[in-house]
């Protein structure tokens, strides 16, 4: 084949018009007709299959979006390491939603990014860079706005002693709110680096304020934008955690952020590159949302028949899930479900409408509804939450309770696995997280038949959320600056000596 003067992004530009448009099925229909009118070269496949990889994502069809993934990360020829460094970062998130994924699989998937890091030069940190007065703590985020990860990280940006530590914060997008304007009030430095920016760049910026530790709080999260950015080691101590539910994979990390429950000396150490977990009491610290914080619950009469209830991403929603609940449904007789999707996504109701059916749930059995900016008044309307699995849920949970409403969660053994499970101990009502699929459905019908527990729960979770570590900001935020502090003098003890 001769020059293509036009180029292949300038080719598959009507494919992307498409995408842009949200019309996955016509980006689909035009780019088989590019494959096989046109002979791709060797260089050009990757961007073909990463183009396949997003038709079928906005198909909500994540079987095929993880196999054009993975052909798209198998064909390395044209693109650049940092090209696919963020689709390896994508595929490992992607991993979290299968339940046939071992953890040995997922352990040894993670561990295999190490060779990016590897291949990146890194800056160095002589210990007269770092005799500041106050330790400086940078927090490296995807975006600095209202998000799911907001709602955990905020008080590390709000609440330090200003006394002891200087806070900067780092943003990969320049997206910016009502969050920001707020953060500026409190931190010494709020950086929005240019959507042109290089990692490289960011990363430089980073080391010219001289940061001491730098917390990633999206890792593999988001695309990965951050940990190429952390990945070049920007600060002496670097800690991962918080808006990702596994390892970096890298040891570019000193240490990752974990608690007593999610991480069990001695369950799944071995699935961290990170020398250390920080075992918190919580590893999040949940901060409702201005909205949630203007919600004002009725009071709860239990509905009947029962009503049970899912506000997660649909991507999350496994056929073991969709057994489980059909089960559940089954053995409460006459009761309902509403599936409720987190955030919007094309396709995604029509075809998790067919996959509801296909499982046998009936018709008149659900509710299937989009995300919705009023959603918070749909807790009126459900008496149980019924979590997902194995990628389980974090933010919806701490919601749910906080809006009242009781889950029932399953857990396992990875940290990913065991958000809700933590959550659900700490406030309190660990006896509603289950080992198995058969103690989820049995939990959730037992609890569906005590209309008594139920009106009790209801009344009293507000508040015991309020009051368990989950929302103990101050602690939280005390105890992780003691593990920086900590962190920090045994970088400096070891650089004293010469390693």
């Amino acid at each position: 084949m001769g020059e293509r003067p036009e180029g292949v992004q300038a080719l598959l530009q009507p494919v992307r018009a498409l995408l842009l448009r949200d019309e996955a099925k016509m980006a689909l229909e035009r780019l088989n007709f590019l494959v096989h009118t046109h002979a791709f070269r060797e260089e050009e496949q990757w961007l073909v299959y990463d183009y396949y990889a997003t038709c079928y994502y906005k198909l909500f069809d994540i079987e095929n979006f993880r196999r054009y993934q993975w052909a798209c990360l198998t064909s390395p020829k044209g693109q650049s390491m940092a090209r696919q460094q963020l689709s390896y970062s994508d595929y490992l998130f992607t991993l979290h939603y299968f339940p046939n994924v071992s953890d040995e699989e997922m352990r040894q998937a993670h561990f295999r990014y190490q060779q990016f890091t590897d291949a990146m030069e890194k800056f160095d940190h002589p210990l007269a860079r770092h005799q500041h007065a106050k330790l400086r703590i940078g927090y490296l985020a995807a975006e600095l706005s209202e998000n799911v990860v907001s709602l955990f990280s905020i008080q590390l940006l709000t609440a330090f002693d200003p006394g002891r530590y200087d806070v900067y914060a780092y943003s990969v997008r320049p997206v910016e709110d009502r969050l920001t304007d707020l953060l500026r009030s409190y931190v010494k430095k709020l950086v929005f680096f240019p959507e042109d920016a290089t990692p490289h760049a960011c990363a430089q910026s980073i080391y010219e304020d001289e940061i001491d530790v730098l917390f990633d709080l999206d890792v593999h999260a988001s695309g990965g934008r951050t940990l190429l950015v952390a990945g070049e080691k920007p600060a002496p101590v670097q800690i991962a955690g918080i808006g990702y539910m596994s390892t970096s994979g890298t040891d570019v990390f000193d240490a990752f952020l974990g608690d007593r429950y999610c991480d069990p000396p001695g369950l799944h150490d071995e699935d961290f590159a990170e020398k250390t977990i920080l075992r918190l009491p919580s590893h999040l610290c949940y901060t409702p949302s201005e909205r949630v914080l203007r919600c004002r619950p009725t009071a709860y009469v239990p509905h009947d028949p029962i009503v049970f209830g899912s506000f997660n991403n649909f991507f999350k929603i496994t056929d073991e899930m969709l057994a489980a609940w059909r089960e559940i449904l089954r053995r409460v007789p006459g009761s309902r479900m509403i599936i409720k999707n987190s955030s919007h996504k094309p396709n995604a109701m029509k075809v998790t409408r067919r996959r509801v059916l296909a499982a046998g749930i009936p018709e008149g059995a659900f509710t299937l509804e989009d995300a919705t900016g009023d959603y918070l008044a749909r807790y009126a309307d459900v008496d149980i939450m019924l979590d997902t699995y194995p990628y389980t849920g974090g933010g919806t949970t701490c919601e749910s309770l906080y809006m009242g409403v009781p889950v029932v969660a399953r857990y396992g053994r990875r940290h990913g696995a065991r958000f809700s499970y933590s959550i659900l101990q700490n406030v309190g009502i660990g006896e509603l997280a289950c080992r198995t699929t058969e103690e989820y459905i049995e939990k959730a019908v037992a609890l569906a038949s005590d209309k008594a527990l139920l009106t009790a729960l209801h009344a009293q979770l507000p508040t015991m959320m309020q009051q368990s570590p989950v929302m103990a900001a101050n602690a939280y935020v005390r105890t992780l600056e003691a593990c920086y502090e900590k962190l920090f003098a045994s970088w400096r003890a070891r650089k004293k000596e010469g390693k």
